[in-house]
Formats: structure tokens, sequence, C-alpha cells
């Protein structure tokens, strides 16, 4: 009796511990399952392998750098320094100088038909009349090459019915220069001119001086007044 009782409290006591055991796992495996729900995952980022650049993706990527860099913007010229433009500017009207000394070159080789006369009339064939006379009408032939007598710039070139194609030069110190009855005039209108050198030719005469032939209408004058050029030709 004893034992039998003893028999069923042990199997009672195996019967209650392997239902706490079998308690104990069920709880240790929906305990896990959950937290592993509730645990947030740790996600392990794998790097991303960086791809080897190709000749022709390196030769696009130059081709695009050199298109962004942007062109360099035009640079100023650097203005000319003051002996540059002395060097190439024209000689100025009030930096001319005449010398009276030394006087002027003979513009033509011939004859003096009618000589300079301010004060006293002389006669004038083609005109068939006596009249002062501004200038020298010194004999030529058409065609003739017509020289400057003195450095100079060209003041003006113009026609008249009386002298024809007719040039006006400066040389310096209010004395003006002018030459009458010329065709294929060599210089222009502001242009430089050098002693001697060639700035027109002969052309046939006006109606003015028919009967005197070809010849170079030839004046000087001092500010506003004529001058006798025998005086100053040398």
């Amino acid at each position: 009796m004893f034992y039998r009782e003893k028999g069923f409290y042990i199997s009672l006591l195996c019967g209650v511990v392997a239902l706490v055991a079998f308690a104990a796992i069920c709880i240790n495996l929906f305990g896990s399952e959950e937290g592993e729900k509730n645990s947030p995952i740790a996600v392990e980022e794998t790097p991303v392998p960086t791809p080897t650049p190709t000749p022709e993706a390196e030769e696009a990527s130059a081709d695009e750098v050199k298109s962004e860099v942007k062109k360099p913007k035009k640079t100023a010229k650097p203005k000319a320094t003051k002996k540059a433009v002395q060097a190439n500017a024209k000689p100025v009207k009030n930096t001319l100088h005449f010398d009276q000394e030394t006087g002027l070159l003979w513009p033509v080789e011939g004859d003096v038909l009618m000589k300079y006369s301010a004060d006293q009339v002389v006669y004038f064939q083609t005109l068939a009349q006596y009249r002062t006379n501004p200038a020298l009408i010194i004999s030529a032939g058409v065609g003739d090459e017509v020289k400057a007598s003195a450095d100079g710039i060209v003041e003006d070139i113009s026609t008249s019915e009386e002298t024809g194609r007719t040039l006006t030069m400066s040389i310096g110190d209010n004395f003006t220069v002018k030459y009458g009855q010329l065709k294929e005039i060599a210089v222009q209108k502001g242009d430089a001119v050098s002693e001697g050198q060639v700035i027109g030719k002969i052309a046939s005469p006006t109606k003015y001086y028919s009967l005197e032939g070809a010849n170079l209408y030839y004046q000087v004058k001092e500010k506003d007044q004529t001058v006798n050029p025998m005086v100053l030709l040398r």
C-alpha cells in the first residue's frame, strides 16, 4: 500500500516536471520567435563594385571636360605707345618748318614765261589785257614731271577754270605753294610729301593760257599774302 502511494506521487511529480519543462520550452520557443519579429534586422551593406573605365569611356569623359571648359575671353589689344603713334602718324601742319635761307627747289625745268608782278600790271597774251600776276608762269612740256619744292603736306586739290587741276601744299611757317595746270596728280589731300617727290605732270594749258602754251602755274604765299617765288627759288 505504501509503495503504491509512493509510486503514485513519483509519477505525479514526473508528470508535473514534464509539464513544467514543456511549458518552459514553449515559452522559450514562442518568445524567441516574437523577439525576432520585433527586433530590427541588421542588413549588411555590400560594397558596390567600381567599374573599371574603358578607353572609350575615358575619351568620352575627356571630351566632356573639354566642352565644359570655357573659351578664354579675347584680350584687348594693347594700346599703341606714344612712340609707335608718333612713328605712324603723318606730320602735323604745325610741326613743318620752312627754312627761307635754304629756299625752294625748282619744280620743273623751263623758262619763265611771265614774271611775278603784284604791284605792276603785265600783258597776258591770250587774254589780250594787262593785269597783275600773283604767280610765276613757267614754260614746260605736256607730260613733264612736276616735283615738290619743299617738304610739306597736301592741303587741297581742286579744279580751277584758270589754272586747271591745282594742288596746294603747306610747307611750314605759314608758307604755302600752289601748283596749277596739272594732270595725273600722284598724291592725295593730307599726304606728306618730301622735297623732290613727283606730285603730278604738266597738262595742256587752259583757255586762259592757250597762246602762252603748256606751263606750270607756280604761286607762293606767306599767310594770305603772295610772295615773289624768284626770291626763294634756288
